[in-house]
């Protein structure tokens, strides 16, 4: 099984078409932000010298930041929403028919989760493989003690039945409020909001991935009015990660060259899955999927050192954030 997780940046259906300079294009990575996407998800070869990041597609892909119409949470989404993820999902078929060529029943063929709103003008897209994975249900996600939504933007998720064993797991995607303020105090929005998942059904329920742009990393903390030190995740009690904590995942929008690889076009860690399934640690592969350090081109050579900023360039018009990936 593998889940693939990534905030794409108000990704939107006129988004998917933006191209790449003809210099990028001939890196063989993708000629538009379409493109660049489903082969990452779909585990082309020009991803394979990544390590821990196999060849396989992705079962579950989890778009953080999927633009809609509307702000009334738990509402239909509207405008463009269901056209973009009909065009990913198109997308990802076309590639299964070219990886499996005259097989008329492939390992993979994709459909989406119908998402609901979660915030102004925001979702999440959750497409999942039809073949291994039978939708059971989604749902936009309260504070069960009160009822609440969380703010700013809810929770949404799928649970979904894996058709082999019927064992059935939950995903859910997050946008957690950015940091803001002083030292002391910068990550409490995005801690105070984490701190909220425990009060949500997945919470309680085995084998639930929580997943997205946290805006906070394990480690983070912010000191309290009695001095204490709070931090995001101690009240999910059972949930782990194998990502190391601070493994940097926001991308910078330009070189800064006094530091060294990464931390020259990578920031913050802030993207992550966290997940309370009993999966033996020695089977889990979880790592941030450096898309920019890794960059190869069509002769799989190494191309961010000759022109760290023209990928850059390009993967800003995709995100300013790396893809999460998981498989067990």
């Amino acid at each position: 099984m593998k889940i693939v997780s990534w905030n794409l940046r108000n990704i939107s259906l006129n988004k998917l078409g933006n191209a790449f300079s003809p210099t990028f294009n001939a890196y063989g990575l993708g000629n538009n932000v379409l493109d660049y996407m489903v082969g990452l998800v779909m585990g082309t070869n020009r991803w394979n010298a990544i390590p821990n990041l196999s060849t396989n597609p992705a079962d579950v892909f989890v778009m953080i930041e999927l633009k809609t119409g509307g702000s009334q949470k738990g509402r239909a989404v509207s405008g463009n929403c269901l056209p973009a993820l009909n065009a990913v999902t198109a997308a990802l078929n076309t590639l299964v028919g070219l990886r499996y060529p005259g097989n008329p029943n492939p390992p993979y063929q994709y459909n989406y989760a119908v998402p609901l709103v979660i915030g102004r003008n925001e979702t999440v897209g959750i497409i999942f493989n039809t073949v291994s994975l039978a939708l059971v249900a989604t749902n936009a996600f309260r504070n069960t003690t009160n009822n609440n939504w969380i703010n700013p933007r809810s929770p949404f998720g799928a649970q979904f039945r894996i058709i082999a064993n019927n064992a059935v797991f939950q995903v859910v995607g997050l946008h957690a409020p950015p940091p803001k303020g002083g030292a002391a105090l910068k990550y409490r929005p995005p801690i105070d909001y984490c701190r909220l998942l425990p009060t949500t059904a997945p919470a309680a329920l085995a084998n639930t991935f929580f997943m997205g742009d946290f805006n906070c990393n394990p480690g983070s903390t912010y000191t309290n009015g009695g001095g204490a030190a709070v931090s995001p995740f101690t009240g999910l009690a059972g949930f782990t990660t194998q990502i190391p904590n601070g493994t940097l995942s926001s991308v910078r929008t330009k070189v800064a060259n006094a530091y060294a690889p990464p931390a020259n076009y990578l920031s913050d860690a802030y993207d992550n899955i966290i997940y309370n399934d009993p999966i033996p640690v020695a089977n889990v592969h979880q790592l941030v999927v450096d898309t920019i350090g890794g960059a190869r081109n069509m002769n799989v050579v190494p191309i961010v050192y000759a022109n760290l900023t023209g990928v850059l360039n390009a993967y800003n018009k995709v995100s300013d954030h790396l893809p999460v990936a998981m498989e067990w």
